[in-house]
């Protein structure tokens, strides 16, 4: 039996807990040899924002500050830095207004059209969140 080693995250939520978590999740299959995409869609994206703390409504990044853990910044900046290939969803960072220059800085975020995230991905996991 062949294990499959992608793995396709597919972030849609706007809990800031959830995408904190994925990005943990992603980071550690990395570490563990599978070959990680994450796309950001819907209201995810915005926590590609420098400014993602303000959509952090139950302000989990305060608590995960004072237990000393990995904060959101650092936690996507190591995703960026292990190779974690990172895509966002245009058509949803136009209808949030959002503009690729407002990302956080020191990442490699693209864009990439849903139809060829999947298309791409077809035989790998994937992970809906």
């Amino acid at each position: 039996m062949e294990i499959n080693k992608n793995i396709l995250f597919i972030l849609f939520t706007s809990d800031f807990y959830k995408c904190y978590y994925a990005l943990n999740l992603a980071s550690t299959y990395q570490a563990c040899n599978k070959n990680v995409t994450i796309f950001f869609s819907g209201y995810a994206c915005n926590f590609l924002k420098k400014d993602w703390d303000k959509y952090d409504k139950l302000k989990i990044s305060e608590k995960v500050n004072k237990k000393k853990m990995t904060s959101y910044v650092n936690i996507f900046k190591l995703c960026s830095e292990i190779n974690i290939k990172i895509y966002y969803c245009e058509t949803a960072i136009d209808f949030l207004d959002i503009t690729p220059n407002s990302f956080i800085k020191g990442t490699t975020i693209k864009s990439m059209p849903l139809y060829q995230v999947i298309n791409t991905h077809k035989n790998s996991q994937t992970i809906f969140i």
